[in-house]
């Protein structure tokens, strides 16, 4: 007999079929035609299903990877703990998620933001691992480049101050851990702000990823260089290290700085100064091993340069009163504190007045009157002495046309250039300015610079005065036979006056090396159609000594000291 209800049995069982047919046609379908990338392994990890966008990523096809482990993708990006830290978690019965680095068939690299998921039969015992997976390299790639930019320097490609003090922050810690010690080194370049004046700053940029290119080389692969800023590089030594292995490094540093930089087509030596702090004996703390380093930098520039100091404690006060001075100066020039001197010079033939050199002194509101050896350094470093030279000029240049207008008519004025303003770009036309302003006759101002400031640089400084030569300007060397010069080389520069230091003329005429050296000194300089005047005299004898052997001017205690503008018309009338 037949059931009365074995169609409809019949018609269920169809249609319960064929919606499973249904559920796995769709599934399929769903698993094939989405974006994320899938692939399922047995409980072995065994490939058993890739989808299309797993095909599409990798590049790999399905009949390359079924029967084969993910492994297959592993880029190197990851180390070994780190799967097995994945497997435990699936293992576990657990989903792991993360971002892992995999590697394409061609070996690209892709990021793939992955969840690993495990399967479980009827009993709970797990069957197989689902992945998917979002290709989010674009974003990763975007997320690295926005972190490099964070943290490294864009111009040599170093760490910048931030990630240096990171780093510094977990070797320290490390350090503390293993009862070990590290150094940092604070390295500053030598008058870069010359190379940045005189060459421009695309040729400054092109030294400073040299010096970076010329450091990352001299180093281990476990220390860092990092660029703090400027010219300013931090170097961080890790440990164990003691202070002969700092020395060590200091001397490859050095070494690798000896060799010339090519900027502009030509060789230029450029030095630099380093400062040493310790962990733990100087400090223990990051902000105070940098500023131990940083101090004893600024050490090594007071001694010269070209040098390297480690920290101590005493040399912290010393650094903290140059540093307030340099502020000071600063905040002097802004209120107009610095003011000109004018020490008198006399044509020794005929014994008239012909001249002042003007000299700055700073009327300090709690110091007094500062003389320049003080400060006049200072400024040199900072780059501050191209706005006090500058000042110095007008001012110099206004003072002799107001003198003149008072009725005291002196034919020239003398004013110092540093070696900063001699290579400064706009020299020139600092100097037009200042005569424009002031309405001075361009044969009525003498630049006088030094030995050193026409040997930094003579191919910047050959031009810049052979600009000024052509305006009129009339040149003078001063310090001469205190430099490294001669008279002969200095035949390329279109000077009018050679200065005798007072170091020579203060031993005349007793002593007979130095009366037989000024004597020299005025022959030359004659034979070269240069006049020649002597600073420093302070003795009839000197005086007399230096009419006869043929010298033009003179100036010096004897003749007058520097002295305002207001004394000097009084000490003169």
């Amino acid at each position: 007999m037949t059931c009365p209800h074995a169609g409809v049995t019949r018609s269920v069982s169809k249609q319960s079929e064929s919606t499973g047919c249904l559920s796995r046609r769709i599934l399929s379908q769903a698993l094939e035609q989405t974006a994320d990338i899938v692939l399922i392994t047995d409980c072995h990890g065994v490939i058993e299903y890739v989808n299309s966008a797993f095909e599409q990523c990798t590049g790999f096809s399905r009949k390359e990877v079924l029967g084969r482990k993910p492994a297959l993708l592993r880029s190197g990006q990851h180390d070994e703990a780190y799967y097995q830290s994945m497997w435990e978690t699936i293992r576990q019965g657990e989903a792991f998620r993360g971002v892992i680095v995999n590697q394409c068939k061609d070996h690209s690299l892709y990021y793939e933001e992955k969840t690993i998921s495990p399967l479980f039969n009827s009993n709970g015992e797990i069957t197989h691992y689902v992945s998917t997976g979002k290709d989010v390299s674009d974003s990763m790639r975007t997320q690295k480049r926005l972190r490099h930019l964070a943290y490294y320097d864009t111009l040599t490609g170093l760490p910048n101050r931030v990630e240096l003090r990171n780093q510094l922050s977990q070797a320290i810690s490390h350090a503390e851990r293993h009862d070990e010690s590290l150094a940092v080194l604070f390295l500053d370049l030598d008058r870069f702000k010359n190379i940045n004046d005189s060459l421009g700053h695309d040729e400054g940029d092109c030294l400073l990823r040299e010096v970076a290119r010329r450091l990352r080389q001299a180093l281990r692969n476990d220390d860092t260089v990092a660029r703090n800023g400027g010219d300013e590089f931090i170097i961080l030594l890790r440990g164990p290290i003691n202070e002969n292995d700092v020395l060590r490094v200091v001397d490859k540093l050095f070494s690798c700085m000896s060799t010339p930089f090519i900027l502009a087509g030509l060789e230029y030596n450029v030095s630099a100064s380093m400062g040493i702090s310790l962990y733990p004996q100087d400090y223990k703390s990051k902000k105070d091993l940098l500023k131990g380093a940083d101090i004893a930098m600024y050490q090594a520039k007071a001694k010269g340069g070209s040098g390297y100091c480690f920290f101590s404690r005493d040399m912290e006060s010393r650094v903290m009163e140059r540093m307030e001075l340099e502020h000071s100066l600063r905040q002097g020039l802004l209120r107009d504190e610095l003011v000109n001197y004018y020490q008198p010079q006399y044509n020794l033939t005929t014994g008239q007045l012909e001249g002042a050199e003007a000299l700055v002194r700073w009327q300090h509101p709690q110091l007094g009157l500062v003389g320049p050896g003080r400060f006049i350094p200072v400024a040199e470093d900072t780059g501050d002495i191209v706005s006090l030279g500058e000042n110095v000029l007008k001012r110099a240049c206004r003072q002799l046309v107001e003198w003149r207008s008072a009725g005291l008519y002196l034919p020239r004025v003398s004013v110092n250039l540093s070696p900063r303003q001699l290579s400064h770009p706009e020299i020139t036309k600092q100097v037009v300015e200042a005569l424009h302003e002031t309405g001075l006759e361009a044969d009525a101002l003498v630049l006088e610079l030094t030995e050193s400031a026409l040997m930094q640089h003579p191919e910047q400084a050959a031009r810049s005065l052979v600009e000024l030569k052509s305006m009129g300007v009339r040149l003078s060397v001063d310090d001469f036979g205190t430099g490294h010069s001669s008279l002969s080389y200095l035949r390329r520069f279109p000077l009018d006056c050679v200065k005798v230091d007072r170091s020579f003329v203060q031993d005349i005429p007793e002593n007979e090396e130095a009366a037989a050296l000024v004597g020299a000194i005025v022959h030359l300089a004659h034979s070269l159609k240069m006049v020649v005047v002597a600073e420093g005299v302070e003795t009839t004898a000197q005086l007399e000594f230096l009419r006869q052997a043929g010298c033009e001017g003179a100036q010096g205690y004897l003749l007058g000291k520097p002295m305002s503008a207001s004394c000097f018309i009084k000490h003169t009338c």
